[in-house]
């Protein structure tokens, strides 16, 4: 470099990127507890092209994503709000006797963040995913256990507030 030019500068990412489905994640999540998802959630079926940006209970920005065809947007009991196909809504939730309210009904495994340091995956939806080093790697599976390989993140206080450890059934 020349004395005088601009120097370029790169920015170190503050995530680790690591790969949701490496054997090391999709072993463990085979093999980690199984949790029941508790409570109620607010939902209503989405605009096509509507953007949603997950902001956790904290403040920080999760991720973003764009509603297609026939998904709906879900806001948990500490305000998070996600896109979730309709498909998979039907599957994990049922409506209750409160209109635009719905009892949850699906199950997860988890594990614990393992790097120790706040990662960054590229979800299933084809956006970045980011969580602290507390939270969660999750895939939702049935009630017996069986993972649908699919892993995301959830944050830890989240998590905590939302699923309890179940025995798997089967």
């Amino acid at each position: 470099m020349k004395e005088g030019e601009p120097r370029m500068e790169t920015k170190e990412s503050q995530f680790q990127q690591i790969d949701r489905k490496s054997p090391d994640i999709m072993s463990a999540l085979a093999e980690a507890s199984v949790y029941k998802k508790q409570g109620r959630v607010e939902a209503r079926p989405a605009t096509v092209g509507e953007e949603i940006t997950t902001t956790l209970e904290g403040g920080a920005k999760e991720t973003v994503n764009k509603a297609g065809e026939e998904d709906w947007i879900m806001t948990n009991p500490g305000g998070e709000q996600y896109i979730i196909s309709e498909k998979k809504f039907l599957g994990r939730y049922e409506a209750t006797d409160e209109d635009g309210v719905y009892a949850a009904k699906g199950y997860c495994r988890a594990i614990p963040n393992p790097f120790g340091k706040p990662i960054e995956i590229m979800a299933s939806w084809g956006s970045p995913q980011t969580g602290d080093e507390r939270c969660l790697i999750a895939d939702t599976c049935d009630a017996s256990g069986k993972c649908d390989g699919e892993p995301y993140l959830i944050d830890a206080d989240a998590f905590a507030k939302t699923y309890k450890q179940v025995e798997a059934q089967g």
